[in-house]
């Protein structure tokens, strides 16, 4: 694919994405533009990264912790999508990974509501997650919020403010193979062993009232629902996943495979996608709400029908005619209706 093929590729895929996530629409196109091949993409968005990450520190200096806060989650968001498409250089895509980590680690208790950078031990290593509470007091459910292949936790604080001002804690967590669990090897087909050790973590913590849910973006809602059949939770969110994964593989398109190559690893990656499937999963015995864009040029809307098919009772199933992948075109329409749908499960659980 030409380099600039492979720039409009990602553009036309994923620019809705990174301009819900926190970055303004004319500055993302600005730097696309200041960019105008692949070659200088993840180099154009860490020269804007750090171009923030000054203006958090000058903010910081004069105590103004709001605007910092800002900055730092902003600059991290630069780098995240400078890096997160880049595979050319993968010791280069790696330094501005850690950009990212640790400049949003600055944001975490800027942010409003604060966060918590929290760490779980699992399989003899640790797992990292950001950790928020709504403001009012009280005791709280809590959502999982799990990324997909090529996100983590850094990219959902606009996210997470439509669950925490519905009452909702959250709890971003890079599973194995995902961001910082990268320590743990390749992308995981069943994160249920992570998902469980988060719990379990959290277990003892007071301000949380004990019921769950699990949120997943992408290849998130596909890990979401193999998660969920562990039991303990009251609901499950299912955004733009996948029932197959090898079904429908050779249709994805060339910039996906790439990610796939570095995602799940190695070069016989057909033969690993096929391990992420709900073929073998149990019928869950928790309401699911899965969301779809009819637009999705990587994951077919015809998987959430198929998704349907583990769905427990008082499930619902929402295509979005309009929607592209995972929604983020008309994210005022999915995401409010995520926190809605998952407030009324937290009220009237089976």
């Amino acid at each position: 694919m030409k380099s600039e093929n492979r720039l409009l590729s990602v553009v036309e895929h994923w620019l809705p994405r990174i301009e819900v996530a926190g970055i303004p629409s004319p500055t993302a196109r600005a730097i696309i533009d200041r960019a105008g091949t692949w070659e200088r993409w993840l180099q154009t968005w860490a020269e804007e990264g750090d171009v923030h990450a000054a203006l958090g520190d000058r903010a910081l200096q004069a105590g103004w912790r709001i605007t910092a806060g800002e900055a730092f989650a902003r600059a991290s968001l630069l780098y995240h999508f400078g890096q997160f498409m880049a595979f050319d250089d993968l010791s280069a895509k790696q330094e501005v990974a850690q950009k990212k980590v640790e400049t949003f680690a600055r944001a975490v208790p800027l942010l409003d509501p604060p966060g918590n950078i929290t760490v779980i031990p699992y399989e003899g290593g640790t797992l990292k997650a950001i950790l928020r509470y709504p403001k009012a007091e009280g005791r709280y459910p809590l959502a999982i919020i799990i990324p997909g292949s090529d996100s983590t936790k850094e990219e959902f604080p606009a996210f997470e403010k439509h669950l925490l001002s519905r009452g909702i804690a959250t709890l971003s967590l890079d599973g194995p193979g995902q961001g910082e669990g990268r320590e743990f090897g390749p992308l995981q087909p069943d994160i249920s062993r992570a998902v469980q050790a988060a719990v379990d973590h959290l277990s003892r913590d007071e301000r949380l009232s004990g019921e769950r849910g699990l949120v997943g973006m992408a290849f998130g809602g596909h890990l979401a629902l193999r998660a969920a059949a562990v039991g303990g939770f009251t609901a499950v969110v299912s955004i733009n996943g996948f029932f197959d994964l090898g079904d429908f593989w050779p249709d994805l398109p060339q910039v996906y495979h790439d990610n796939m190559r570095f995602s799940l690893g190695g070069d016989d990656t057909l033969e690993r996608a096929k391990r992420f499937t709900l073929r073998e999963t149990p019928h869950l015995d928790i309401p699911a709400l899965i969301l779809h864009g009819g637009r999705d040029k990587i994951f077919p809307p015809s998987e959430a029908e198929r998704c349907m098919a583990i769905a427990g009772s008082r499930s619902v199933l929402e295509i979005f005619p309009e929607g592209n992948h995972v929604c983020n075109n008309i994210s005022w329409k999915y995401r409010p209706l995520v926190a809605d749908w998952l407030s009324e499960q937290f009220q009237h659980p089976l």
